[in-house]
């Protein structure tokens, strides 16, 4: 079913639920229907780069339009947490950063840093040939040697080239790195990792990360946390 009726969608899409009944659903892809915007919505209701779905549709059959290093032609791909979206021939590049309204918002970014992704490892598998294959958060998977599973920690984030998925840099999730709270009622906050309580249970969504940016601090758990770099972001995050 292409479509969904505006009250079903997602809390979060930056739509009129009083203009029309119906709204662009997400086709299957690297995020889930609760988790992603339709990449036609980017285009019309985010970025303003079209002023009816017809044009956003003509923008992205024409091949215009890249995620993550790749033409997308499909009105309703699923655009999701740290994509990258870029319109080269407007020279418009955005990362889709986690919002406290919005859950997650496209941030304006340079070409250059369009150009990498940062990207959690959920977590990792052995597999034929004595590989080690990285599951990513967006669906994507990375082989790399099994004797290196110690420099891919589950839940560090990786900095990885787009399209090409090569590794540039690893940042596990520990104390003192920089951290943004992807989810939970402090979604979108960010600043230095200055505490993680480890859970008295083997299940790790118990465990609590505090994060301070200035004199506040804030508490979300471990789920909810995304290193993206060390002592500065790798991204633009204000």
């Amino acid at each position: 079913m292409p479509h969904v009726t505006r009250f079903e969608a997602p809390w979060f899409l930056r739509i009129n639920k009083k203009e029309y009944k119906w709204t662009v659903r997400v086709n299957p892809g690297p995020h889930s229907l609760l988790k992603s915007v339709p990449l036609s919505l980017i285009l019309r209701d985010y970025l303003n780069v079209a002023a009816t779905l017809s044009e956003a549709k003509k923008v992205i059959s024409e091949g215009k339009v890249y995620v993550d290093g790749i033409v997308r032609k499909d009105y309703r791909f699923p655009v999701g947490l740290m994509d990258i979206i870029s319109v080269p021939s407007a020279g418009l590049y955005y990362v889709m950063l986690p919002d406290n309204s919005r859950y997650i918002s496209p941030k304006q970014i340079s070409e250059t840093e369009s150009k990498y992704k940062l990207i959690r490892v959920i977590n990792k598998t052995i597999v034929k040939g004595g590989k080690l294959q990285l599951n990513l958060e967006d669906g994507r998977n990375i082989l790399v040697n099994k004797e290196d599973s110690s420099k891919y920690p589950t839940l560090s984030t990786l900095k990885i080239e787009i399209p090409s998925q090569n590794i540039i840099s690893v940042y596990p999730l520990v104390e003192n790195m920089f951290g943004i709270i992807i989810g939970g009622k402090n979604t979108g906050l960010y600043g230095k990792i200055v505490k993680i309580q480890k859970a008295q249970y083997k299940s790790r969504k118990y465990s609590i990360v505090t994060i301070q940016k200035g004199n506040e601090s804030y508490e979300t758990n471990l789920l909810n946390t995304m290193v993206i770099g060390e002592e500065n972001p790798e991204i633009k995050v204000e």
